[in-house]
């Protein structure tokens, strides 16, 4: 069977062999043998160096990272999770802020920011988030290469390109803006609850990518790597950490279950063993760091994050709405059409135990659970289902004429856009007003000065459903809006000044500024 492929039986799962179009699901029993020329171009090659399909990945990638674009620095949530890094880089006067002197609870990240940016200076932090972004093509790419009905075509490896690109760029994201005033392109990529892997710039949540890294290595046979690969998304930012334990368990659960080959208890043994030496030093740092031996301080400080600081993330009843009901159909669709290989299984084994963790904290009500975050994982499952769905329509549009020509010139589009986005200003907006402000405190703070910052406590409990404003106008203070205003944001960062009090807390700033009040 894998002599008609040109490889031998080691290079080539079992699963892999599926009919070319609507084949029977291989649950068990015989597989199908596909033809290779109507598989792979490659595999009826053998022993060809075909140097030019890595050179075509890497200019694709290259060209959806420029697409998709990215912030400024210090807009968003890097306003809070860059400081520590900044800090220790000796940043102006961050080092006497005294958020910057509270426990860091993305060290490994903040190390990271520190050492590229002491070195190769604040344009490093853009290029690596431009590298996650190639990344996550790259896994995607490598992913939909293992499905089940993919013919390895240039008209469809471009077209695929062309339709994923399509689904992340900032252009189509900027016109839905324009002409109904919401991004809805944005809810292919995001998961529901607005969590999602790639945001506006680098922040610990974009090393997520490593999440599709890894369902990637599962695909293509690597399980050991698999497991590191995951793991290493929760090194990075610890609220991986339940999606990492959901996917070990698909993968384990799929490894044992089906008995792919000779050792699979050695293999599921491994993936655990790789997964716990990368993540049990965060997780033991996260737990002896934040927690607290008194049970009222704990759950008060975990009340404040549930529902005073992040219920737009944290509060089923605050952050469901239509878009994530469409989601999640979304998602059922695209497991559906992996539902016959091993990876797709996997899958859907973690979205089954999350969707059960997410009705266990609804009905319990349960903080902790509600900041383990158990619908996160669709922020992996959205993008996924996109990817498959865009390499179905890939493998139809294969035939016709000029796909591969017209997905080029698509490319190519997408990403001048996208690179006049970030030269023009048309997304990740900022107020203006703020310039001369900055610039002065820049200019003359000095040691020992610490600045107070009027803000209002925005109104994030209102409303219902989440929405992304990385192309509409910057949010302003408004009586009732539950939309973040931008305002003075990056004041600290921006500056270099230290400033007292900031309004995204970390957990252990709630429990000391708790703790101080109780007492």
């Amino acid at each position: 069977m894998a002599e008609r492929l040109g490889r031998s039986e080691q290079d080539v799962p079992t699963w892999i062999y599926y009919e070319e179009y609507g084949g029977e699901c291989c649950w068990g029993g015989q597989p199908s043998v596909v033809d290779a020329s109507s598989r792979t171009d490659a595999a009826a090659q053998p022993g060809t160096r075909h140097w030019w399909r890595y050179a075509e990945g890497l200019l694709f990638a290259v060209l959806f990272a420029l697409a998709h674009t990215q912030s400024p620095l210090f807009y968003s949530n890097q306003n809070q999770y860059l400081l520590h890094g900044l800090a220790s880089a000796g940043v102006g006067y961050l080092r006497e802020d005294w958020l910057a002197n509270t426990r860091d609870p993305t060290p490994v990240f903040s190390y990271l920011v520190a050492g590229v940016y002491t070195h190769f200076g604040p344009l490093s932090l853009h290029l690596a988030y431009f590298v996650l972004l190639m990344v996550y093509f790259l896994s995607f790419r490598c992913l939909i290469a293992a499905l089940p009905f993919w013919r390895d075509t240039l008209a469809a490896r471009w077209g695929f390109a062309a339709l994923f690109t399509l689904a992340h760029a900032a252009g189509p994201r900027l016109l839905s803006v324009i002409l109904t005033g919401t991004d809805y392109p944005w809810y292919l990529q995001c998961g529901v609850a607005n969590q999602y892997l790639l945001g506006p710039g680098l922040q610990p949540s974009a090393f997520g990518v490593l999440l599709v890294s890894g369902v990637a290595a599962f695909a293509q046979g690597r399980t050991v790597w698999a497991a590191i690969l995951t793991a290493a998304s929760c090194v990075f930012h610890f609220t991986y950490f339940l999606p990492l334990t959901l996917l070990l368990m698909g993968y384990i659960g799929v490894t044992l279950g089906e008995k792919q080959g000779p050792g699979a208890g050695r293999r599921a043994f491994a993936m655990m063993a790789a997964a716990s030496i990368l993540c049990l030093p965060i997780a033991t740092y996260s737990l002896f760091t934040f927690g607290s031996a008194n049970p009222q301080t704990w759950g008060e400080a975990q009340r404040i994050l549930v529902e005073v600081r992040i219920p737009h993330h944290a509060v089923i009843d605050r952050w469901f709405a239509g878009a994530d009901a469409c989601q999640l159909v979304w998602i059922s669709c695209g497991l559906w059409l992996v539902r016959c290989c091993p990876w797709g299984r996997a899958l859907i084994v973690a979205a089954l135990i999350g969707l059960v963790l997410s009705l266990v904290q609804y009905g319990t009500q349960s903080h902790l659970l509600a900041l383990l975050f158990p619908w996160r994982i669709s922020a992996l499952l959205v993008p996924t289902a996109t990817a498959v769905l865009a390499a179905r329509l890939a493998q139809a549009l294969t035939l016709y004429p000029g796909v591969t020509y017209v997905s080029g010139i698509l490319c190519g589009g997408l990403a001048a856009i996208g690179v006049a986005t970030m030269l023009q200003g048309w997304g990740y907006q900022m107020s203006p007003d703020e310039e001369g402000l900055l610039g002065y405190v820049r200019n003359h703070v000095q040691a020992g000065e610490t600045y107070l910052l009027p803000i209002r406590f925005p109104a994030v409990r209102q409303g219902r459903g989440t929405a992304s404003t990385t192309f509409t106008p910057p949010p302003r203070p408004r009586p009732g809006s539950p939309l973040i205003p931008v305002d003075l944001q990056r004041f600290r960062l921006a500056t270099g000044a230290p400033i007292y009090v900031d309004f995204n807390p970390s957990l252990i700033t709630i429990l000391k500024c708790w703790s101080g009040i109780a007492a």
